[in-house]
């Protein structure tokens, strides 16, 4: 081989050994958009291959995310900065494209109808827990639309009264993932329009209530708590405290008359195992079903306590 030849194969030979391996190439976008909490590389940037090293670098953590729906710009120099410190072998990548990054996060929103409904849904399935009546409920003003994040999203509903007909409002924790993102309030009340027993006339102090003197009608039962819709408990009872006509007959303002009136002649029953045995007397106090009143005997004179049990007849148990 001539001299010339020889030449010309060593230099080829020594170019070869020159040219090294393709470097792994990282390429910054100028945007981008994630769903997760944390921003890694692979969110930032388009790597050249599939290999271990370009896998292990996706992967890296940049920083936290921003929240669903806001923007994040970051420094791309500031990140080769530090993994170039951690890591002197990764000098040998060749970083390139944008010098920042604007990173968005996606969301979901959730709409003022899907948060009411989650109310409703929540009221269906507490029925057993209300009375029988049409039920909604009416805000005092219609909730703001939220925005959470990408995820597996759950909603629990939690009334500010545990008997729920009297709430002013209700709490809603929004999670996603098994991660609480949104707790808030929407005020307003619970409507549960029912038929209810109604005074048709005012209906005073010491009045005998007659059938004439009631209806029913609709009324919402989370403004009337006490109110009943059988008429058979409210006729013949006695008005403890003013009733207007068209108001639902509260059951707490009314009362049974006594059986047994102060100064009535009553009849005495005696019971002492199985023997009974009968005795006049007369009632010192007005008394109710089942009331203890005290009775005068009227052939000893004694003052004994009985329980009333029926109009004019008392009863004793030894």
């Amino acid at each position: 081989m001539t001299m010339n030849k020889l030449l010309i194969v060593i230099l080829a030979a020594l170019c070869c050994a020159a040219v090294p391996a393709a470097a792994l190439e990282v390429t910054f976008r100028p945007a981008a958009e994630i769903c997760g909490d944390t921003i890694t590389i692979g969110d930032l940037a388009e790597l050249s291959d599939d290999s271990a090293l370009a896998s292990t670098l996706a992967a890296q953590p940049v920083g936290p995310a921003p929240d669903p729906g806001q923007s994040l710009l970051v420094d791309t120099r500031t990140i080769i900065d530090r993994l170039v410190r951690q890591n002197r072998s990764l000098l040998t990548v060749l970083w390139q494209g944008s010098a920042s990054v604007t990173v968005t996060r996606r969301f979901v929103t959730v709409a003022a109808e899907e948060i009411l409904g989650a109310i409703d849904d929540y009221l269906e399935q507490n029925r057993h827990r209300l009375p029988e009546a049409t039920i909604r409920f009416i805000p005092a003003a219609p909730p703001l639309p939220i925005q959470l994040p990408i995820g597996t999203l759950s909603v629990q509903v939690v009334p500010s009264n545990p008997g729920i007909l009297s709430s002013s409002r209700f709490s809603l924790i929004y999670s996603v993932d098994n991660r609480v993102w949104k707790n808030f309030s929407v005020l307003g009340r619970v409507e549960a329009i029912a038929p209810v027993v109604v005074a048709v006339k005012t209906l005073k102090y010491d009045d005998l209530i007659t059938r004439d003197a009631v209806a029913v009608e609709p009324r919402d039962l989370s403004q009337f708590p006490h109110a009943t819709d059988q008429p058979e408990l409210v006729v013949g009872s006695i008005v403890k405290r003013t009733i207007p006509s068209g108001t639902p007959v509260d059951t707490s303002a009314i009362e049974q008359p006594p059986l047994v009136r102060k100064g009535e002649l009553v009849k005495i029953l005696v019971t002492h195992k199985r023997l009974t045995l009968t005795a006049t007397g007369i009632a010192r106090a007005d008394g109710r079903k089942h009331e203890m009143i005290r009775v005068q005997n009227s052939a000893s004179n004694k003052l004994i306590y009985c329980r009333v049990q029926a109009p004019g007849l008392v009863e004793v148990t030894l």
